[in-house]
């Protein structure tokens, strides 16, 4: 008995400190991520997305540019801030991959189109309200 009750202390624990954690990093993601990718040796294109953190390791979405489309898969590691996402032009056929990683309201990484291989800066939409004085 003395043994199931610390399992059930530890697991509150636990769980104290996991849901502010993701509810943290929910806030952190969620929203939209403008910026551009640079293809090697190319000129700069925009590139903007629009992330929701769905749970801890799910992460959903859509480019908005440079083709409105929607992930076909999507992830994001909570220890790592790291995001995997995937999307396919349906007109096209091109297939579109960010591999980056979240750092503040930058997302660092790379973007990959079809074998087209460049970096990708995205920084998050954030709204700072005006003092009046």
């Amino acid at each position: 008995m003395k043994g199931m009750i610390r399992i059930l202390l530890m697991l509150c624990w636990v769980a104290a400190f996991w849901i502010p954690t993701f509810a943290d990093i929910s806030e952190e993601v969620n929203g939209k991520w403008s910026g551009n990718w640079t293809p090697k040796d190319g000129v700069p294109d925009p590139v903007t997305v629009e992330l929701k953190l769905d749970s801890p390791q799910r992460l959903s979405g859509q480019f908005l540019t440079p083709v409105p489309m929607p992930f076909t898969n999507a992830s994001f590691d909570l220890k790592t801030r790291t995001a995997k996402i995937e999307a396919m032009d349906p007109k096209s056929g091109k297939r579109y991959k960010i591999d980056g990683k979240l750092q503040g309201t930058d997302l660092k990484g790379t973007l990959a189109i079809d074998e087209v291989k460049g970096d990708l800066l995205l920084i998050k939409w954030t709204f700072v309200p005006r003092v009046l004085r």
